[in-house]
């Protein structure tokens, strides 16, 4: 009687486990290192695959072009969205819920051989022509932009402003500094480049729509478990980056 009432338990107990479990529909765009896909890898995948052994959810992960992805969670096809600021998407029409922060989003400039100079202010600037990607913002340096005291050279990509750095065509790029790191991990002819001063740095965390919201406790839980054992900072060292 007793087998059985135990093996009773053990039949409940894992069912209540997998009905606590859900899928949550994950939206990314390739943005190497942090979400790369070719190959399905990067930063946020190894941290939700880690979220996903401690939470017992699913996180079904889908590329979209950058532009579709804000369109697809105010719509409600996409339940999370990681590495997200949220004073970066205030202004939408569902700005979402928030987890504790996981990491960071450091945006630096980078400077080809023998260009680099200090920046203590945006205004050391003036009069340089600035490498960035087509369509990023940066308040801090609006005013220098529409006054014209800083040119702005746009590329599609942060892979074409490491290659138009490389091939002298620009002096100094602002970037993402992880995206920077793992380029020059990557490719060793940029291992020259100087990382300089760090004009913007940003607490990201998983966005999560609000139709979704009872998953925060949860996923909070697991993000400050990982941070306190040195997951994050250890996924992050993987990919050549430095939190």
């Amino acid at each position: 009687m007793r087998r059985f009432a135990f093996a009773t338990c053990l039949v409940f107990a894992a069912f209540g486990t997998d009905a606590r479990s859900d899928t949550f529909k994950v939206g990314f765009y390739d943005y190497p290192p942090m979400m790369i896909e070719n190959g399905r890898s990067g930063i946020y995948q190894e941290i939700l695959d880690e979220l996903s052994n401690i939470t017992g959810h699913r996180f079904q992960i889908q590329y979209f072009p950058y532009a579709r992805l804000a369109k697809e969670f105010d719509v409600g096809r996409i339940d999370l969205e990681p590495g997200v600021f949220p004073g970066w998407v205030k202004n939408q029409r569902v700005p979402g819920e928030f987890s504790v922060p996981f990491g960071k989003v450091v945006d630096v400039l980078v400077f080809a051989p023998g260009k680099y100079f200090p920046m203590h202010t945006p205004r050391d600037l003036s009069g340089r022509t600035i490498g960035l990607v087509r369509g990023y913002t940066y308040p801090d340096l609006h005013e220098l932009f529409d006054s014209g005291a800083v040119h702005r050279s746009d590329a599609v990509s942060e892979a074409q402003l490491m290659a138009m750095l490389s091939a002298g065509r620009m002096d100094q790029i602002l970037i993402n500094k992880a995206v920077a790191q793992y380029n020059v991990l990557m490719v060793p002819k940029y291992r020259e480049f100087v990382l300089g001063d760090v004009l913007g740095s940003f607490d990201v965390s998983m966005r999560v729509h609000p139709g979704k919201k009872a998953l925060l406790p949860k996923l909070d839980e697991a993000i400050i478990t990982m941070k306190r054992s040195g997951a994050i900072a250890r996924i992050y060292a993987k990919y050549g980056v430095s939190l």
